[in-house]
């Protein structure tokens, strides 16, 4: 499960918890855990530095590079 998913889902618990018919106590103790769980899923998100699944385009040395159809040169005019 990824951590998008968790996070989904532990959002949804929070959601839904006040429904459920809990006792009141129960309810402050789970949406307590529920936060806990919430933070600690931030933190590791947050350590992972917004590594994304995108590749980085790679590092050319600052030269760019223009696409030209290619002219051979008794054309040119």
């Amino acid at each position: 499960m990824t951590l998008d998913a968790l996070i989904m889902l532990a959002g949804a618990f929070v959601a839904v918890l006040p429904s459920l018919g809990f006792p009141n106590s129960w309810d402050t103790v789970l949406l307590f855990l529920a936060g806990i769980f919430i933070i600690s899923l931030g933190i590791v998100v947050r350590r992972r530095g917004g590594k994304t699944s995108q590749p980085t385009p790679p590092k050319n040395g600052n030269v760019v590079v223009e696409n030209h159809p290619h002219v051979p040169p008794h054309e040119k005019t």
